[in-house]
This record gives structure tokens, C-alpha cells and sequence, in this order.
């Protein structure tokens, strides 16, 4: 039997919510039926993980992504689109080597290449991870949103949010990103990164790097200034205190630094050292005794999109605090299984973490009964059947 080939294309390598979730795709990928080949913008941890589950993966360093709702009014957004127009005839001349059968695209924002493929008559899938709001940025929303109706041959959306965004009920599936913690146990004690005495610790996890969308700063800050408890700790998965001025741009940007017009990542990593009851270590795919050793876990997402953190969080029945958005009110049973505070509202995320003393077992007790609802939500067979048979009806 001669197998289909897929081409699935994405632009991190890094580890995060997308390239955890097309890992979990091919994992679970029929390889009877099915050969996963893999392009990726550069090398990274994925890249040694999705081989080892038997996929050919290739790089290329132009493949790039539209804006994600951004104004292009703005000179960096401008260079960015013509590198990605630049990036076509390459991208073009690879699916011609590659010869796929269908070409999946695994986010939103690489939705101009739906059309290339789609020239070249093969079959196309895109992955909508994304949460657009209808009311910003409408023309570049427009745009996008008729692309994928007109060159997507079938629509996989991440959750009931991002599903609404294109007109295409027929072509659309939902497919929640499958949860899957095997694999994913290495023994990982507090003991190794706080010490002996880290069970008379209250330890905030938070998982999201350096990031302005995910809210690094906000949730340092809150940290630092509403808890003063000196047994808190706040451990950030994804960085590090090493400030960068490295090269011709590092120089300038360490002289705008003395004014105090330093880069984001500068800013984090110096609130990080100014608190020492916060630590840092790498980011990781197996942080199931993370989570399940925690105090709680915080999130606070500047635009709304998918949580992962918090299904996974409520999935092993721990606490999570984060941002009301759709996505979070639905991966946490309206809002029962998770404490939400108001978006982008820091008053009322620290509220929320003083609350979490005087309630900590109500709040476990929410946790834990949303359990059920999302093992079932996030269930791994359910969900990559319907993945596998999105591809079955398109070969």
C-alpha cells in the first residue's frame, strides 16, 4: 500500500501550545496510511521529537506568518509581509519536491500559502488556533477570512471561538487539542529546584516564558507587589535572567537602556532579579508534576486565545487562575472548574490570588470536579479520529 504524504507547516520549533499540538497530530497520525512530513522556519526542540516519531522533517528559513491582528501601518509589519511574499516561489518549489497529497497549515496566520498549494491541486487543510475578534482589524480579518473559505479544502478549528470565525460550517471540524500526559511524567521534584524545604512553600507556577502576549510582566508584577508572603515562590517555565545586548543592535539597545528604553525581554529579566523569590528554568513538554506539585497556576493572556495550560491545569485537577475569555470559559465548564478574573484587569487578578488563601479548598474542589468534563473535552481518541477522518474524506 502506498502511503499519502501530508506536509504539515508551521513556523516554530519552539515548545509551545501550536508545536505541542502538532506533535500530538502526528503522533497519533495513522502511519499505515499516512508518511508526515514536516516544515518548520528553523531547528528546535520539535524538530528531535516529531523524528522520533517518524516524520521527515525539513526547515526553511523563509516560511513566515501575516501579522496576527496588527495594524500594517507600521514599517516592521511592512518588511515582514514582503519577506513573506518573498517566501512564495521557495515554498512553491518545495511542495513540488515534496509532492504531498494534502498540505496542512497549523495556524492562521500562514494562510496566504493555502493558495499556492492549492494552484498546484492539492489538497488543503487549515488549522485555526486563533482567536480574531470580528471588530479589530477588520480589513486584514477580511481578507484572511475569505482566503481560507476560498483555497481551504477542510477547516480543523481548535475550539468553538475560533470556529465561528469563517463562514464554512460544512468544511469546518472541531478538534480540541488532545491532552495526553503520557510521556510526559519525568520525575521532576520541587526538591531538585527549591530545596528541602519546598512543601512549607507556596509555589505560583507560570509557564509562559518571556512574552508580552502571555502577560510576563503583568504577572511578575503581581507577584512581586500583592504577595508578600516570603514562603511565595513564582517559577516561570521558558526563561532565563540573562540580559541581552549582544551585537550592533545589543549596543544601541544598552544605551537606550540607561533611559529606560530597554527591550521587553530586558525589562522582565531585571523585575525577575529584583524579586529573589522568583526562579527560572527551561521550558518543557513534561510538566505533569509541574502542575501537580503547584500552589496554583497563573495566567494572564493580553488577547484572547486558547488556554492550554488551564485545560491541562483543570485536567489534573489543579487551580488555575486566568483571563474570562471564550476559549477559558469553555475549556473550564462556563467558568466552573477555573477561577477568571476580568482581561487584562491586574486589580482584579490580584485579587483573585489573595482570594486563593482564604479559599484554597473551594477553589481545589472546582478544580477537581471539572475533571470529568475535560477528559471527556480533550479526550486523545476522540479527538485524532476526527482529525484522521477529516483526511480520509479528502483522499
Amino acid at each position: 500500500m502506498i502511503k499519502k504524504r501530508i506536509l504539515y507547516i508551521y513556523h516554530s520549533s519552539q515548545i509551545g501550545g501550536g508545536s505541542y499540538c502538532l506533535y500530538n497530530i502526528i503522533e497519533k497520525l495513522d502511519k499505515d496510511k499516512y508518511q508526515p512530513i514536516v516544515l518548520l522556519k528553523s531547528k528546535g526542540p520539535l524538530c528531535e521529537k516529531l523524528e522520533q516519531i517518524g516524520a521527515l522533517v525539513h526547515l526553511e528559513s523563509s516560511i513566515s506568518t501575516v501579522p496576527y491582528n496588527r495594524s500594517i501601518l507600521n514599517i516592521t509589519i511592512i518588511k515582514r509581509l514582503f519577506f513573506l511574499i518573498l517566501s512564495f516561489n521557495k515554498l512553491k518549489k518545495l511542495i513540488i519536491q515534496l509532492h504531498p497529497d494534502i498540505v496542512y497549515i497549523n495556524t492562521m496566520m500562514m494562510y496566504p500559502y493555502l493558495k499556492i498549494a492549492k494552484k498546484l491541486n492539492i489538497k488543503t487543510i487549515i488549522h485555526l488556533r486563533e482567536h480574531w475578534p470580528k471588530n479589530e482589524h477588520g480589513f486584514q480579518y477580511k481578507i484572511a477570512k475569505n482566503h481560507i473559505e476560498k483555497y481551504a479544502d477542510k477547516i480543523v478549528a481548535i475550539n468553538k471561538t475560533s470556529a465561528l470565525m469563517v463562514n464554512a460550517v460544512l468544511n469546518t471540524t472541531i478538534v480540541y487539542d488532545w491532552i495526553d500526559f503520557s510521556g510526559r511524567d519525568e520525575k521532576k521534584s520541587f526538591e531538585q529546584i527549591f530545596g528541602e524545604e519546598y512543601k512549607a512553600l507556596k509555589i505560583y507556577t507560570y509557564t509562559g516564558g518571556i512574552d508580552p502576549i502571555k502577560g510576563t510582566m503583568q504577572v511578575i508584577s503581581t507577584f512581586s507587589n500583592s504577595i508578600a508572603d516570603e514562603n511565595a515562590r513564582l517559577l516561570i517555565l521558558g526563561a532565563d535572567t540573562k540580559l541581552s545586548y549582544a551585537g550592533f543592535r545589543g549596543t544601541i539597545a544598552r544605551y537606550f537602556a540607561i533611559f529606560n528604553y530597554d527591550t521587553y525581554s530586558n525589562k522582565v529579566k531585571k523585575k525577575i532579579l529584583n524579586d529573589n523569590r522568583i526562579v527560572c528554568i527551561p521550558s518543557s513538554y513534561n510538566i505533569k508534576q509541574i502542575i501537580e506539585q503547584s500552589y496554583c497556576i497563573l495566567s494572564f493572556f493580553t488577547i484572547p486565545h486558547a488556554n492550554l495550560i488551564l485545560a491541562e491545569s483543570i485536567f489534573l485537577g489543579q487551580i488555575v487562575i486566568a483571563a474570562s475569555t471564550p476559549e477559558a470559559i469553555e475549556y473550564s465548564n462556563n467558568g466552573q472548574s477555573a477561577v477568571l478574573y476580568e482581561m487584562n484587569n491586574l486589580v482584579d487578578f490580584a485579587r483573585k490570588i489573595k482570594d486563593l488563601s482564604n479559599n484554597y479548598d473551594t477553589f481545589i474542589e472546582k478544580a477537581k470536579n471539572g475533571i470529568e468534563h475535560n477528559k471527556l473535552l480533550f479526550d486523545p481518541v476522540r479527538n485524532s479520529s476526527l482529525l484522521n477522518n477529516v483526511y480520509k474524506t479528502l483522499l
